[in-house]
């Protein structure tokens, strides 16, 4: 391509109209269309389903869709800068064969590449140098069932005179069903050796629970993670392509980070978090309100920063702004493996106000909880307590006792408490004991240690600490993560002298990299 480019292949100030179409094709899932071939004679049935590219959902700031007759829907996406345009598919049949229609246009020395991923794991790489629509074949094993395909442009290019793209028409994965035949009459079985039940499958790439605990691809899950809070644009200013990218590739795969998806930063800085996830195998938490009010989030604040909610804003409040936020947040998401769970609220309830019963903070917890699973059946949904003697959170047999509610959550810092050196907390046994009448797991959702020159503890000294906390709590069987306090993109130490907060590359992030990688191995 030279100097004529076609206006859907540049950002431009219509972005507003993409966006409307994106947020469609987002919130109703990904248009899916299962196509059978002919059955061949006495030996199997190839069977495939196909995915237009433009119900494939991606931030409007980096893609889009458009009219093309030449597409096999008539219409096409175009991904223009560095981003993962994804949606879910289903396959009837174990799949082998992943074909990409796709196109691209040249602007410098290199073709466009794409990157193909399957539940975050990497198909393949392609160069697309096509200028018309090609099929790009990718070989694999794919059991039937969902599975959310990404498709990544990886090197965007552009100068006054051209630009760099790659177009994707649509995307078919194909499998060949086993042959059948007629199994020879038998008697009927006695009613006591009948098989026993076996329980439905989860839907690939989702973390699920059985009991007390998680589950992913169908086997016990535990995690080791981190809280990044910034992300989304608490810092300030929401993390770049570019430190998304450089955070997740420093996690093992499968890492869960938990991080601020909060009604002002908007839904894009939420499409970037999450297509940078599911580029490098990594999912997160998003956490979809602040108890405390900070970052802006003041729905409800009896006193910003810091502060409360107010009692009433617990009693039906919250359905004024809040509910519909929730609503569009997991609507977006809803078929997206690169989110592991939601949690409704960080620390919700009160330090000090007996006015902060478990029944008020209850009812919140029932409805967001029930609101959030009647429009998303495939993600966990936990609550974000911050622990047992907090005012309206104090009963966790009865705050976690709905079924649509999988999963509690502790937090605390007593390292540094009066100079602990505690690893464990005292509230754990307080808390299991608790759950154990309903059999859910507990996440430790924040933990930490202040640490830096000067400080009562050294960088090398915290890391150390974090890596007994990881291993200590994960070997508690109702415990099922961990995520330490907080990742930041500026220097913690500028701020404070002595911060929970820590740098991308502190030595923390490799300590959890190891742990991660051996958990579930």
């Amino acid at each position: 391509m030279s100097e004529s480019v076609p206006q859907h292949r540049q950002p431009r100030p219509s972005a507003a109209s993409r966006r409307v179409r994106l947020t469609l094709a987002a919130t109703t899932a990904a248009t899916v269309t299962a196509v059978t071939l002919t059955a061949l004679p006495a030996a199997a049935a190839t069977r495939s389903v196909s995915l237009q590219g433009e119900a494939m959902a991606i931030s409007s700031a980096h893609g889009g869709d458009y009219r093309d007759r030449r597409a096999s829907g008539g219409a096409a996406l175009a991904i223009w800068h560095k981003a993962t345009a994804s949606a879910t598919l289903t396959t009837p049949v174990r799949a082998t064969r992943l074909q990409v229609s796709a196109m691209g246009g040249r602007c410098g020395s290199a073709a466009p590449r794409m990157q193909v991923t399957v539940d975050g794991v990497r198909a393949g790489l392609a160069t697309v140098s096509a200028t018309r629509w090609t099929t790009y074949t990718f070989t694999g094993s794919w059991a039937a069932g969902r599975h959310r395909v990404g498709i990544t442009f990886l090197n965007p290019y552009g100068t006054a005179r051209c630009h760099r793209f790659v177009e994707i028409d649509r995307v078919v994965a194909s499998g060949t069903a086993p042959a059948t035949s007629t199994p020879p009459a038998t008697s009927t079985p006695p009613a006591s050796s009948a098989p026993a039940p076996v329980e439905k499958a989860a839907a690939a790439g989702f973390v699920t629970r059985s009991g007390s605990k998680l589950m992913l691809g169908g086997k016990p899950f535990k995690y080791v993670g981190l809280n990044a809070y910034g992300m989304s644009g608490c810092d300030g200013r929401a993390w770049s392509d570019a430190q998304l990218a450089d955070y997740f590739a420093r996690l093992a795969p499968n890492t869960i980070t938990r991080t601020w998806a909060f009604q002002p930063f908007g839904t894009a800085a939420l499409d970037r978090i999450v297509a940078a996830a599911a580029a490098h195998q990594q999912k997160v938490i998003f956490t979809l309100a602040d108890g405390r009010n900070y970052c802006g989030e003041h729905d409800g604040a009896v006193v910003p920063e810091g502060g409360d909610k107010s009692t009433a804003w617990y009693a039906g409040g919250y359905r004024t702004n809040y509910l519909p936020w929730v609503t569009t947040v997991v609507t977006r998401y809803k078929d997206n493996p690169a989110v592991a769970m939601w949690e409704m609220i960080n620390e919700p309830g009160s330090f000090s106000s007996a006015a902060y019963t478990d029944a008020l903070v209850k009812g919140f917890f029932d409805t967001t909880a029930a609101t959030i699973k009647s429009i998303d059946p495939n993600h966990l949904v936990g609550t974000g307590v911050l622990s047992e003697d907090m005012k309206g959170t104090s009963n966790y047999a009865t705050l976690h006792a709905s079924p649509n509610i999988d999963v509690a959550s502790l937090h605390e810092y007593e390292y540094d408490w009066n100079g602990s050196n505690a690893i464990i907390t005292g509230h754990l046994a307080r808390v299991v004991a608790q759950l154990a009448p309903v059999g859910k797991p507990v996440i430790i959702g924040e933990t930490g240690v202040q640490a830096g020159p000067g400080c009562r503890t050294s960088v090398a000294a915290r890391t150390s600490a974090i890596s007994q906390k990881l291993t200590g709590y994960t070997a508690y069987p109702a415990v099922a993560g961990v995520n330490v306090w907080s990742v930041v993109q500026y220097d913690p130490w500028s701020r404070e002298r002595c911060p929970l907060e820590m740098p991308a590359n502190d030595p923390v992030l490799s300590t959890v990299r190891g742990v991660q990688a051996g958990l579930n191995a």
